[in-house]
């Protein structure tokens, strides 16, 4: 995989790290969310630690990518039940339109 170099900035401090080509922008705004997440728990929590502040946004994006994936499953779920009850449906109608005009009944 090719790449290059780019320096992002967190809490004020410099990193650098390697950037696939093409994706320069979606890390600049990921950097950006997380800068943004970082000094939120750091005004909430009030710690300074710049490790203890990165470990506690990190819990809290894993716990809220967790709810999110859970939500995702139930919303999943939710949109397959429909589908087969549609697929019923139809398939009922095609039955009852064939037997139609075929003359069958289904007694």
């Amino acid at each position: 995989m090719s790449g290059q170099p780019m320096d992002i900035k967190l809490l004020d401090r410099n990193y650098r790290v390697m950037c696939p080509d093409g994706q320069e922008s979606a890390l600049r705004e990921a950097a950006r969310q997380l800068d943004a997440r970082l000094i939120e728990t750091k005004s909430a929590t009030k710690l300074t630690n710049v490790e203890q502040i990165a470990v506690m946004a990190a819990l809290n994006l894993s716990h809220e990518w967790i709810q999110d994936r859970q939500q995702q499953a139930k919303h999943t779920a939710a949109l397959e039940d429909k589908i087969r009850l549609l697929q019923g449906t139809i398939e009922k109608a095609m039955g009852d339109r064939h037997n139609s005009l075929t003359g069958k009944t289904d007694e």
